[in-house]
Order: C-alpha cells, then structure tokens, then sequence
C-alpha cells in the first residue's frame, strides 16, 4: 500500500484547509502504484499554485539497494530539462542586445559555416551531400529547425554523429574540439524544412559561452542559479553532497537495474547505438564543456522556483532574470505549420496545431485543439531520466516531478497521467469554489 512505502510529503499550503477537494496525494497515489510494482525506484515532487506551494513529497527509493529513502532534496540528473535553462541563459543575452533570431549560427560560431546537407540521392539508398538552400539561424538553432542530428538512431545523419565522435552529452571535451567533429556532420534537412531533436542546445552552450566571456557553469550560477535561489542545481554534485544523488535506474522487463557509467550495456529502448557511457555523467568535476543539453543535476525545490520564475514573464520574489518580452519570445510557438508533425522526446510526444514547439520547449497554444488537459500558455519540457515539469499560467500552476528511469515512458506514462490528476483536482476546487470554470480542455494521453 501507499502508506507502505518509504519516504515523505508535506503538503504545506493554507489552501489545502480551505478547500477540503484540493487532495494533491492523488499525484503520490500515481506514482506510488509504479514503485509498488517495481517499476520505479522513487519519486520527488513539488507544486505551487497561486501564491503557495501546495505539495511537496519524496516516496519511494533514492537507492532500491541500499534501502534509502528518497528524499525532498535529493539531487538529479535534469538530462534535457536542462535545455529550458540554456534558452533563459540565452534570453538574458538577447535582452542585452548580442544576438537576434535572424543571425546565422556562422557569425557566432564560424567553425560551422560550411555545414553541409545530407540529401537523398538520384538512385535508391544513394546519398549526397549539398550545400544549405540557406544558412541555419539562431531562431532555427532554438527551435531544432536547423538540421543538427544527436546519434539516437542507425538513420544514416545519425551513424555519421557517431562516427565523428561527437558526445551526446559532452563534459570532457573543448568547445573548439566539439565544433571541430560537429562540423564534420552533415544536416539532416535544409534549414527551416523540417524538425528534427539534435544537438542544438550544446550549441547554444558554447554561443552563451562566447557571447559572455564565461563558462557556462559560471554564467547560469551567477545570472540563474544564486539569484534564483537555486543552491542544488549545477554540472556537478561535490562531494558533500554525493550521497543525495538519487541512483539511476532503467528497465529490463519488468525489472529494475542500476546504471552506471561502466555497464557494457544501455538499456534503454529510446537510443541506439550508444553506451552507457554516452549518456551517464561522472558530476565529480568542472566539465571542459557544459552540456546546454543535458548536463545539470538539480532537485525539485530549485526547479520548482525555476519555473516559477517563468510563471512570472521572468521574474520571481522581485528579482527578474529576463524581461517580459524575453520570457513571451522564449514560450510563444515557433512552429511553422508545415512542421506540425512528427514525433519527439522522451515520451512520444507529438507535434500538433495547439501542441507547438517554442524555445527549447512546448507551448500549448490552444488545450481543446490539442487534446491536452493542461491550460492555454503552458510551457513544458522532460528529461531522458523522467523527469518533467510544466509551469501553466492560466491555471496558476508549476508542476515538477524528478525520477530516475531510462525508458521509454510511454510504458508508465506519468507525465501524461499527472497531467489527467492535477486537472481532476484543479476542477474539483474549482466546483467547491462555485468559481468560473478554469478552461482545463480536451484529454487524451499527451
């Protein structure tokens, strides 16, 4: 049973007295069905509405093995919730002036400037390589428009991200290095004709890093993380804090198994051709290049204040970290309608008028067309570990859950069934308020 497992909540909002309906458990119910069944080791979550947070818990296991309880600061691996960091830390950079969505990527980077094109060949399986139709911009660079592959699958775009030796996640290698193999690797698509989930967001890394002077690292602690209040969040977890970092799990069947950077196997159905040590980072020192992509470790609190942040056009407790125009431009759908379609991410999302892509993210431009139940406006994003978070302007919500499981997370589908609970429980205050409907359209799982 629920009250079995290990671990905590404190539901600590006012709110929770006031409206008897408001039963945030229902989301520990949800995930404590998955950890009942040895599906998932453990769970962290937090939730804020209007001014207070109203839940937060840890259930479950930080490490199964060692009988461990998962705990409310325990520390994770972000994977691409990192992503929506580096388009805020890009933000900052465009309300200073120093880039514009119509630059080419070249005038920032010039070791990309002669990237090629992967096209299909006169003859069946016969391949060729062509210059750009046009050079990939900034704006495509932000919205995975730009053609840059990743390595996940045996297409032929992505065989050749292997084969240069280009890190999924890179930490050990230079920017100039990292440039250097990249460039070897042609586009998948003209730029502006299609979308494809690549690389881009380490790209972004390094124009951050070139635009500002400093690291990465250093740039997101000194404009993000310290003004934000976000003391866990970093490229690495030092040692005194080691022992909160949660164990990273995935699936074999039914079974849950360890990963560590030195099993001969990946386990996970999302990526092929890849090893565990592609994908799982040591976070034991300052990283050569800092993944834009996927690099932070974090824990529920600090990104619960980051996406209160966005809920508040870019501010939050008085301190603004981009402006109103900034925070509109980054979560406004940049998706052309032609490239409506197709399937990305850790769960299978799928793009659709209403489901579009803005920067480094989604907006829900239209819930009813979408068929989502999340309200108009939300930004959205996951990791490859599982965890996801939305912050939900119309409803007055951020939600963040961090797990630690590498697999396809269609076979749990937590993110898409929370998103039914927290509706439910938005309705259910909503009807003991007597208030006006809360607009929480459509349904269906993504």
């Amino acid at each position: 049973m629920v009250g079995q497992l290990p671990g905590q909540c404190t539901d600590i909002a006012k709110d929770a007295l006031i409206h008897p309906a408001q039963d945030w458990f229902k989301v520990d119910a949800l995930l404590s069905d998955a950890i009942e069944r040895g599906l998932l080791s453990g769970a962290a979550t937090a939730i804020w509405r209007g001014h207070a947070a109203v839940h937060g818990s840890a259930i479950g296991w930080r490490d199964v093995a060692a009988r461990d309880p998962m705990q409310e600061d325990s520390i994770f691996r972000l994977y691409s919730m990192t992503k929506p960091v580096t388009a805020v830390a890009m933000m900052i950079l465009w309300d200073e002036g120093k880039w514009s969505p119509s630059d080419p990527i070249a005038d920032h980077l010039p070791e990309l400037a002669d990237l090629l094109v992967l096209e299909q060949g006169l003859f069946p399986d016969t391949l060729s390589l062509v210059p750009p139709a046009s050079p990939p911009t900034l704006e495509h660079l932000m919205t995975h428009q730009a053609g840059f592959a990743y390595g996940f699958t045996d297409e032929p775009v992505d065989r050749l991200f292997r084969a240069a030796h280009v890190p999924a996640i890179p930490h050990d290698i230079s920017a100039r290095e990292y440039l250097k193999r990249l460039a070897q690797v042609p586009l998948a698509f003209h730029p502006g004709t299609g979308w494809r989930y690549g690389a881009s967001m380490d790209v972004q890394g390094i124009i951050v890093e070139r635009l500002s002077g400093m690291s990465l690292r250093d740039f997101m602690r000194e404009r993000i993380f310290d003004p934000l209040g976000m003391v866990d969040t970093d490229f690495i977890v030092p040692e005194e804090k080691r022992h909160r970092l949660a164990t990273l799990y995935s699936l074999a069947g039914d079974t849950l198994i360890e990963v560590s950077r030195d099993d001969e196997e990946l386990h996970y159905e999302n990526i092929s051709g890849l090893t565990p040590r592609d994908v799982v980072l040591p976070y034991d020192s300052a990283p050569l290049l800092a993944s834009g992509g996927g690099g932070l470790a974090s824990t529920a609190g600090d990104y619960l204040r980051f996406g209160r942040m966005l809920l508040g056009q870019g501010e939050l407790d008085g301190k603004r970290i981009i402006s109103r125009e900034a925070a509109a431009l980054m979560m406004h759908s940049h998706t052309p309608n032609h490239l409506l379609i197709g399937g990305f991410g850790t769960p299978p999302h799928s793009l659709r008028p209403g489901y579009e892509y803005a920067y480094n993210g989604v907006t829900i431009i239209d819930p009813q067309q979408a068929g989502v139940r999340l309200g108009r406006g939300t930004y959205f994003w996951d990791g490859a570990a599982g965890c996801w978070f939305w912050a939900d302007p119309q409803n007055d919500v951020v939600f963040v859950c961090m797990v630690q499981l590498l697999t396809d997370a269609d076979r749990l589908s937590l993110q898409f069934r929370s998103r039914d609970v927290v509706a439910d429980i938005l309705a259910a205050i909503d009807r003991h308020d007597t208030a006006p409907s809360l607009s929480i359209h459509g349904g269906g799982r993504q």
